[in-house]
């Protein structure tokens, strides 16, 4: 579930990623037509599903290394192909709609002020606090 709460996410602050979340909800929902939450996302529209699915993460939690590895792989995939203002203004976003417990561990409380460089012009010390939160399992 942690790959579609990631696609959700990255929807909700505004990258396009509804086919990445809709074939991931297909694929987790073909290897266990059974699952009722899954049942449930399935029957309804994309936008829907990525609401529901980001309830279910506030409401029932995520593995948080699984969950942690996948966003911050996605996160210096879209980084990279990003201009750094874009990318900075909706990491806030991302890390406001995190579950407040998630949200306060590293490397998540990062993304909540990474950006604060940026109004000051050092860019430099913005991109070194987002690649470290990118690699920071990575680190092991």
């Amino acid at each position: 579930m942690e790959e579609l709460y990631v696609c959700a996410l990255l929807c909700s602050v505004g990258f396009d990623r509804y086919a990445e979340f809709q074939n991931a909800l297909d694929r987790h929902f073909l290897a266990d037509p059974a699952n009722e939450a899954l049942l449930d996302l399935e029957e309804r529209g994309t936008k829907d599903a990525i609401l529901h699915a980001l309830h279910r993460m506030a409401e029932n939690g995520v593995e948080t290394e699984k969950f942690g590895k996948k966003l911050m792989a996605a996160l210096k995939l879209l980084y990279r192909s990003s201009r750094i203002s874009d990318f900075a203004g909706k990491m806030y976003a991302l890390w406001r709609a995190l579950p407040e417990k998630l949200a306060r561990e590293e490397p998540f409380a990062t993304l909540s002020y990474a950006d604060d460089c940026l109004p000051y012009g050092d860019e430099a010390q913005c991109r070194r606090l987002y690649e470290a939160a990118f690699d920071h399992y990575a680190r092991g």
